[in-house]
């Protein structure tokens, strides 16, 4: 299917205008498109219809299936910075998130992860990462945090 920026955003309206909210009608568009598309539809709705897709999906869904959806709205460095952040804050820190995340993205995301951090919650990753971490693993995920691996092809 051809993509078309326009016509889901109509579509995504459609399904929220007036009462009740198709909620199949989201499921076809969102699940249905990757993430750049996604953020060109969100871009999109707000030019056509003056709205922010983003307050119209909260107020519109609920429960685990608004979560869903809205993590799926975001960019992939805010979603990462929010996955690290929820990895670190609180008692206890899930060392699994900060090696999925940390160890396998692009240098360049790291980057991008590492500004969206910092803009989502005024916070350093960096200085997290060292306050949740010891030893060799905080070393070693500190130079992670830097995205300055060889990416050079083997």
């Amino acid at each position: 299917a051809h993509f078309n920026s326009e016509a889901d955003a109509a579509a995504l309206r459609k399904a929220m205008k007036g009462l009740g909210t198709d909620e199949a009608a989201i499921i076809n568009v969102i699940a249905h498109r990757n993430n750049a598309q996604r953020q060109e539809i969100k871009l999109k709705y707000k030019l056509l219809h003056g709205r922010d897709l983003i307050e119209d999906l909260h107020s519109e869904l609920g429960g685990h299936f608004r979560t869903a959806v809205l993590a799926l709205m975001e960019t992939k460095a805010v979603y990462d910075a929010h996955c690290l952040r929820n990895a670190m804050k609180g008692l206890g820190t899930d060392e699994s998130v900060l090696i999925e995340t940390l160890a396998t993205r692009t240098n360049q995301e790291i980057k991008d992860i590492v500004a969206a951090y910092n803009t989502a919650f005024k916070r350093n990753l960096e200085k997290d990462v060292v306050s949740e971490t010891s030893g060799n693993f905080k070393k070693f995920l500190v130079s992670l945090c830097q995205g300055a691996r060889d990416e050079s092809p083997a």
